[in-house]
This record gives C-alpha cells, structure tokens and sequence, in this order.
C-alpha cells in the first residue's frame, strides 16, 4: 500500500502518494533525467504530479498545466514530492496510522 503525506504549500494542502522504486526509476530513464538522452523535465514534472498528488483532485488530470501562471508553487511541490519519494520509511509507519 502506498505511504501518504500531506503537505501544505502556499496556503493548499497537497496530500501525497508514494509509488514504487521500479517506477520511479522508469520515469526518470524515460524523461533523461538518469544521464542517457534528451532531457525533458517538464514531460517529468507533469507525470511526476499525476502520480504523486492525491488531493487537489485537479493535479491528478492536468499536472504541470495546474501551475502555468504560478511557477514558484510548482516548483515546490515538485520539490516536497521527490523530498517525501525518497524519506526513509519508519518502523510502524502506514497508512492506516497516518504516518505512511
């Protein structure tokens, strides 16, 4: 089951999902972020957000678009979700206590 967190930005509380290492790794080899090819972050960044938001509902089906008039918050939730991706999981952390 995926860890969850909420994190608040600018005054929104974003609630967060993990996915899985394999995952993760893909999506950085398909967009160049793993040192082979082309770079393409914005192509990252969007199905970063479409995984990895739960709540806004509306991150989920328009990603990085959520964001065209206000860069300094996308830029912040980017960086809140690849800080909690790679948060070391605590022994009795899970999303039944909230903690996962």
């Amino acid at each position: 089951m995926a860890r969850t967190k909420v994190v608040e930005i600018n005054g929104v509380d974003y609630t967060l999902q993990s996915v899985s290492y394999e995952w993760y790794l893909d999506l950085n080899d398909r967009h160049g972020l793993s040192g082979g090819g082309r770079r393409k972050t914005s192509a990252y960044v969007d199905e970063l957000l479409k995984n990895c938001v739960v709540t806004p509902g509306e991150i989920k089906t328009r990603g990085i678009k959520c964001f065209d008039d206000d860069i300094a918050t996308g830029v912040a939730l980017t960086s809140a979700i690849e800080t909690f991706l790679s948060e070391r999981k605590q022994p009795g952390d899970s999303p039944a206590n909230g903690k996962g």
